[in-house]
């Protein structure tokens, strides 16, 4: 659930610019809010606060605003008025629909006698209203209210109810008992389904307030400002237990060795990196500088003196600087044997025995498979010559021929130059 902070007040205060110091009108209402807290020390100038629509059980967090003058709580679950005591100016107060039974009634008008200038009072829709002596007994106990619920008071009703309030002491009684009685009949009963009660109402709100945040965690998603999850800075042994090397930051440095005395190591970090952003850890076995979450660490060839080490920064380059003298001076870890370079494959030699070539070689036919040629020919179509010969002709009508003459000749095939296909001639 939201909590009534700062950054929310200041949010809520776009009007003035954001600013709380003379901030004098504040809405922070539908916030889903469960406590009052942060107002008294951020808005000490206050005079119109609004903060319907809330789950707010408890009136508090209130009693240092003097120059306060209205105060909506309404739909809330307020059960006892309390808390507004210090608010001198407190002209209107607005507890429309929340749960103030008779129980709490003479204790909470008891609670408002001392706001002096409290003028106007709602209360419609709490149980206390219920009871129908109710805004006579109000009435006769604060001299100060000009109007009820929305009413105005009259001057015979305030005297009427001032002669009626031994009557009215009495059947407050009557009626907390009977309210009492009637709760404790229904301790037991199960809640109906839809019935207004305050843990009814913290259900609702408590949905409402997922499905907000649902809604706003989509909407940094799709713009891409959603928070990151903070990076976990790796350990100092990896996965399988050895110690890590790694150099995240991809920063240059320096391991120098070549003193048998002590060993060196440099890395060179930005320049205008402020130190406390470093973290240096100095081990007997390893070395490891933490910049900006970022691991650089490196094995020790050998043994050194953690407590001795001597860290440095260069004040020119910003580089940093690590002395680390060694336990057992001039004897340095043997390095691991240096593994032969891979070489590219080479062709297997020829041997000497195979004969090669002198001259060159005919390549003509080389994707022909004699196994897979057939012996036979195949047959060669003969050309055909075809002549025609006119029988008859009729010079005058012009009339068509009446028969034609086919002659066929076979030509052997080399005497057809061109296509051995069919050939036909009209003569």
């Amino acid at each position: 659930m939201p909590r009534l902070t700062e950054e929310l007040i200041r949010k809520r205060a776009e009007h003035n610019e954001g600013v709380l110091a003379d901030l004098e009108e504040v809405a922070l209402h539908q916030q889903e809010l469960e406590k009052i807290e942060n107002v008294e020390a951020c808005c000490r100038h206050i005079k119109i606060l609004l903060l319907q629509n809330n789950i707010i059980p408890k009136m508090e967090g209130l009693n240092k605003l003097k120059e306060l003058e209205y105060l909506n709580l309404a739909l809330n679950n307020i059960s006892k008025i309390e808390g507004i005591t210090g608010c001198e100016s407190l002209k209107k107060l607005d507890l429309t629909v929340n749960f103030v039974g008779v129980e709490e009634l003479e204790e909470s008008v008891h609670n408002m006698k001392g706001n002096i200038m409290l003028e106007d009072l709602y209360l419609t829709g709490n149980p206390c209203e219920d009871w129908p002596g109710c805004r006579a007994y109000l009435v006769a106990h604060l001299p100060q209210l000009k109007q009820l619920d929305g009413k105005l008071i009259l001057p015979a009703e305030r005297i009427k109810a001032r002669q009626n309030l031994p009557t009215l002491q009495q059947d407050l009684q009557r009626a907390i008992e009977a309210s009492l009685a009637k709760k404790a009949e229904e301790a037991g009963v199960p809640v109906s389904e839809g019935a207004y009660t305050k843990e009814s109402r913290n259900e609702m709100y408590l949905e409402m307030a997922a499905q907000k945040e649902e809604q706003a965690r989509n909407e940094r998603r799709r713009m891409g400002t959603e928070a990151k999850e903070p990076r976990v800075v790796p350990g100092v042994y990896n996965a399988r237990g050895d110690l890590r090397q790694c150099n995240e930051g991809k920063y240059d440095f320096n391991f120098d060795d070549t003193d048998p005395t002590k060993l060196i190591f440099e890395l060179a970090v930005p320049k205008y990196l402020d130190t406390s952003a470093l973290d240096v850890d100095v081990n007997p076995n390893y070395v490891r500088v933490v910049v900006k979450d970022k691991v650089t660490q490196l094995k020790l060839p050998s043994e050194v003196h953690a407590d001795a080490s001597k860290v440095q920064r260069s004040r020119v380059t910003g580089s940093l600087k690590i002395e680390m003298p060694l336990t057992q001076p001039g004897r340095i870890r043997e390095k691991a044997e240096k593994q032969p370079d891979l070489e590219p494959l080479k062709p297997a030699p020829t041997p000497k025995d195979v004969p090669r070539p002198k001259a060159a070689v005919s390549v003509s036919n080389i994707y022909k498979d004699p196994r897979r040629v057939s012996g036979k020919q195949k047959p060669v179509e003969l050309l055909r010559e075809v002549k025609t010969t006119r029988l008859s002709t009729e010079k005058d009508s012009g009339e068509s021929i009446e028969g034609l003459q086919e002659e066929e000749v076979e030509k052997p095939p080399e005497q057809s130059e061109s296509n051995p296909h069919l050939v036909e001639t009209c003569s």
